[in-house]
């Protein structure tokens, strides 16, 4: 039984996985992703050094969001019946968030306020049916500026307007829990405390957090949605809880220790378990998941999802 842990970066998080996988598998191999060779000559390949990466038995991206859209390129090579706990098309939705939030509303999943323009003129349209107070940022740009009322948010975006980027204008979120899945559980939950009005990427403290039945179902349901195993699925608890965003592999070991909870060891569980699962499966059932999932692909690519 063999694992590949295709990173970036020897993170703390990912020296974590390491170390908690060669508990479970009896291989693990960490590959930088920037480093593989893929070659179309007598035989297919996707290698690192000498290392033929498709003879294992499990992959688990740990991809930046940076590099979202060529980890789905590069996932999508390996054949359809290779276990991964995050599916290529999961980084390909990811990849902006706008589009994520549109994709997981098309699901039924409810999903905060958040409306996309190319233009100040545009943007001018949607602050006359917007309610106050908004949040206004670049699509480019996760700092967001805080606007109380009309006259204040047109002046922004005029200033916005000179950089020539897309303009994002959103609810806001004033409180936030990020929920941590590992199929089939939800492993952890912590609350964000900041003193900036813009939650989601202002820094601050997180603690630990009970959640509702209904804020636990909305996590799970959330990356079921995306076609993931694993994430942090970030809610807006004002009113009914509403998804903000989604981080396929977020930073494990801060909210380990204000938890109390061995993410790192959690989430290695729950991919040999899966893998298991994955492996125990019928030859049968498994052509026609895979043909399903091949054709699902097709369709979400033409459709727009």
């Amino acid at each position: 039984m063999s694992l590949c842990i295709l990173g970036h970066e020897k993170t703390e998080t990912n020296l974590r996985l390491m170390e908690e996988a060669k508990k479970h598998f009896d291989k693990v191999f960490y590959v930088p992703i920037d480093s593989i060779a893929i070659g179309l000559s007598d035989k297919f390949s996707i290698s690192y050094r000498t290392t033929e990466l498709l003879k294992f038995d499990a992959i688990l991206p740990r991809i930046s969001k940076k590099l979202s859209s060529y980890g789905y390129q590069l996932l999508s090579l390996f054949p359809e019946d290779k276990f991964m706990p995050i599916r290529p098309i999961s980084f390909l939705l990811s990849t902006e968030r706008f589009f994520l939030l549109t994709v997981l509303r098309k699901r039924g999943i409810p999903t905060i306020n958040l409306h996309l323009t190319k233009t100040p003129k545009a943007a001018s349209a949607v602050l006359e049916k917007s309610k106050f107070p908004v949040i206004l940022r670049t699509g480019e740009k996760k700092t967001g500026i805080f606007v109380e009322n009309k006259q204040e948010a047109v002046n922004v975006i005029d200033a916005l307007g000179t950089f020539k980027k897309s303009i994002l204008i959103e609810e806001v979120v004033k409180d936030m829990v990020s929920v941590y899945v590992a199929e089939p559980d939800i492993i952890a939950a912590v609350k964000k405390k900041t003193k900036q009005k813009d939650v989601l990427f202002a820094k601050g403290d997180i603690k630990k957090t009970k959640l509702r039945a209904e804020v636990e179902q909305l996590a799970l349901d959330a990356a079921k949605a995306v076609d993931t195993q694993m994430a942090r699925i970030d809610i807006s608890l004002n009113g009914s809880p509403k998804v903000i965003d989604i981080k396929l592999n977020p930073e494990l070991i801060k909210a380990s220790k204000v938890t109390g909870v061995d993410l790192p060891k959690k989430i290695i569980e729950s991919v040999h378990n899966n893998y298991q699962a994955h492996k125990e499966k019928p030859m049968l059932v498994k052509f026609f998941e895979d043909a399903k999932s091949v054709v699902k692909d097709v369709l979400k690519s033409k459709q727009m999802l």
